[in-house]
């Protein structure tokens, strides 16, 4: 309808995050991380979903139920944190109720 893939993700923890969700809600990009009561990362930081044997990128479209990840957030070009920059592709921009918080202050 709008042509974006758009959707929520769910992965379970492994290892030291074992009995946590982690939340990842997109529109043909990774927008938003979190979980049940905190916020990990929120555009226009960038959110990455790696393979976590080859360290190769999963798109939306090739994310799998049993996929063994790594999730990271990673800090955009400072233009993108102005106020111009957060009207344009901020959390508010695709819909999502919450602040602007850099990821590496999360």
């Amino acid at each position: 309808e709008t042509g974006f893939a758009r959707g929520t993700a769910k992965i379970e923890g492994l290892e030291k995050y074992k009995g946590e969700t982690l939340e990842l809600r997109f529109q043909n990009e990774h927008l938003l991380a979190k979980t049940e009561d905190r916020l990990l990362c929120v555009t226009p930081d960038l959110i990455a979903v790696l393979d976590s044997e080859t360290g190769l990128p999963i798109t939306t479209e090739g994310l799998r139920y049993g996929a063994r990840t790594v999730v990271i957030g990673i800090p955009c070009h400072p233009k993108w944190r102005t106020p111009k920059g957060i009207e344009t592709c901020g959390p508010a921009y695709f819909g999502y109720d919450v602040e602007y918080t850099p990821v590496e202050e999360l």
